[in-house]
């Protein structure tokens, strides 16, 4: 047995089995002229050699790890170009993954961790694409005109270290998603019944004598039907349902039990001249008791982005109210008592208070709900969302362990269900931490798509563009959360990063205020407390710093400025630019922050 250094190129056809379940003989034939025609004269054009043929998969390797990787592109481009004539249900879509390193040879084959490494690449690799190593992407530098996406750090299985993985997709590839992680398997559409808060929406009341107002408030009502429903953790009952109440005056017990749900809501729309008043209110259907009501005055212009934006809003403000009254109903209920679904509302509510001990605690509660339902996708987001949490205000060396739990958590929430606007929100942000901030941005912003009134998405794309130096960008869209949102119990966050985003722009007075209402808010962290402190350091404010400083230290004793330069990294790369981070110490240290 010998070793030497090679590259190792592994490839595998997406849905194999499921091919050949349709068409036993046209799919082997298929893999034949893919394998004859395309995959191994690639291999022996770029001086490659075919290792072995194992099933539908592809095993070689190169001396060069550039002609590796073009030899993998070509692969994917010309695959591509052969299935536009192929009908979408029997293309033959495959993914590779290329690593770098030694592997021992014996009578023709080849082994080692860089094997492995590489197998596990090629998993990950979405349909149609390829997947490399750090290691590969080093050695390519600018050698080769190639333009992958960062996507953090891996723990792959049987891998000891984590691995930092990039994605690569073939110039004119259609994608469903940001990033089409190529399972074998169906993906669900909706989420399973499993006992989730159920809400009628009646329709609104035409409260003006104005002629055309009645197709206003009808509008509105459907509209708000329809933003609700992209709350996939509310079921939401059908239009038809809702509107056989029409001009009827009933009580909301009455329309609770017709229609089979927890929730009520109804409201009124009045208009005068240009101005339009919505008002509306949420109601217990057993009780008919009053849990929240709102008025919303706006000035008539366009109607459509009227009714878009107060729907909206409604529903923003509506989940976490809802939230917090689904669990006050569940105190003191042991979990032994409780469904699975019950189990996550009790740990969303510990998630919400951002501390060390809660976040466990959080942490246990959705592992209880998944080995209850192991399909319960939302459970599996916030598991990986608890993660990322835990590297934000837990131990500093378990924070690269975190992100790659999160990561490998939220991908197969979605992998549970792709629609899940809690999974992308759960992968875009650890991504975002990891230093592979496009890719964290492309799922946050798919997070946002998959629901419009989803608050926290738009504050974590905020923040992720933030990160990436474009605080205009993120501003307005955590100025958005906030509109949607105005009770969240991330509100303190919001404020926070509206402080960072103001002092990357320089507008110091609006960052210091944003980091004072930040530190007002409920279940505040140091983190807009340093952030008070930078600025003021900054401003040359030396006493209000100390101040800060003093804030900082009740919330971190002891805090130095080298502990604060670790706070924005959760691997080797940090979070936020190394010209920001330099400029930030820099200015903890005119407000007064120690070195040691």
């Amino acid at each position: 047995m010998t070793r030497r250094l090679a590259a190792i190129l592994d490839a595998d056809v997406v849905g194999f089995s499921r091919l050949m379940g349709h068409d036993e003989a046209g799919t082997f034939a298929a893999l034949k002229h893919h394998n004859t025609e395309i995959v191994v004269p690639a291999i022996n054009r770029y001086r490659g050699h075919v290792v072995k043929f194992v099933g539908d998969g592809t095993l070689a390797e190169f001396s060069s790890v550039i002609d590796a990787l073009r030899c993998a592109m070509e692969i994917q481009e010309a695959i591509l170009a052969l299935n536009r004539e192929v009908k979408p249900d029997r293309r033959m879509i495959w993914r590779i993954g290329i690593h770098v390193g030694d592997v021992l040879t014996e009578d023709g084959d080849i082994f080692g961790e860089s094997v492995n490494i590489a197998a596990r690449l090629q998993a990950l690799a979405p349909a149609g694409g390829i997947c490399l190593s750090q290691q590969v992407r080093d050695q390519i530098g600018a050698a080769l005109d190639f333009e992958a996406t960062d996507f953090g750090n891996r723990k792959l299985k049987n891998i000891e270290h984590p691995v930092r993985v990039w994605r690569w997709f073939p110039p004119g590839r259609e994608t469903d998603g940001p990033d089409d992680e190529g399972q074998d398997q169906a993906m669900p559409t909706r989420p399973p019944q499993r006992r989730r808060p159920s809400i009628a929406v009646l329709p609104f009341a035409n409260m003006s004598n104005i002629e055309g107002q009645e197709h206003f408030s009808d509008g509105f009502t459907d509209e708000l039907i329809a933003t609700l429903a992209r709350c996939r953790w509310l079921l939401v009952a059908a239009r038809n349902s809702s509107f056989s109440f029409k001009g009827r005056a009933v009580d909301a017990r009455r329309v609770a039990e017709n229609l089979g749900v927890k929730y009520v809501l109804e409201g009124s729309v009045r208009r005068s001249d240009t101005r339009i008043r919505i008002t509306a209110q949420l109601l217990d259907g057993n009780e008919g008791t009053l849990l929240w009501a709102e008025r919303y005055d706006r000035m008539l212009a366009d109607i459509f982005d009227l009714q878009d934006e107060i729907a909206s809003e409604i529903t923003g403000t509506i989940e976490p109210e809802l939230s917090v009254i689904e669990f006050a109903a569940l105190r003191g209920r042991s979990i032994v008592d409780m469904t699975a679904w019950e189990i996550y509302l009790k740990g969303l509510w510990h998630l919400y208070r951002f501390t060390v001990d809660d976040l466990n605690t959080a942490k246990h509660l959705f592992e209880q709900a998944i080995s209850i339902d192991p399909s319960f996708a939302q459970a599996q987001a916030r598991l990986a969302y608890v993660h990322i949490q835990l590297g934000w205000y837990g131990s500093l060396e378990e924070r690269s362990g975190r992100i790659c739990e999160a990561i490998e958590l939220a991908e197969r929430a979605i992998t549970l269900d792709e629609k899940e606007p809690a999974a992308h929100l759960a992968l875009g942000r650890a991504l975002a931490l990891d230093g592979a901030t496009q890719a964290g941005i492309a799922h946050l912003r798919h997070a946002a798509k998959l629901d419009h009134s989803f608050a926290q998405a738009h504050f974590a794309l905020g923040q992720a563009l933030c990160y990436a130096d474009r605080p205009e960008e993120g501003m307005v869209e955590i100025r958005e959360a906030f509109r949607l949102s105005p009770r969240d119990p991330h509100l303190w966050t919001f404020h926070s990063m509206m402080a960072f985003a103001n002092y990357q722009m320089d507008r110091l007075d609006e960052a210091a205020d944003a980091a004072r209402a930040s530190m007002r808010s409920p279940n505040v962290t140091f983190w807009p407390a340093m952030a008070l402190a930078a600025i003021l350091g900054r401003q040359g404010k030396i006493r209000e710093a100390r101040q800060a400083i003093a804030d900082l230290y009740g919330f971190r004793p002891g805090m130095t400025l080298e502990d604060a330069r670790r706070e924005f990294y959760f691997g080797l790369k940090p979070a936020m630019s190394e010209t920001f981070i330099e400029r930030f110490v820099g200015d903890l240290a005119k407000a007064g922050l120690l070195p040691e």
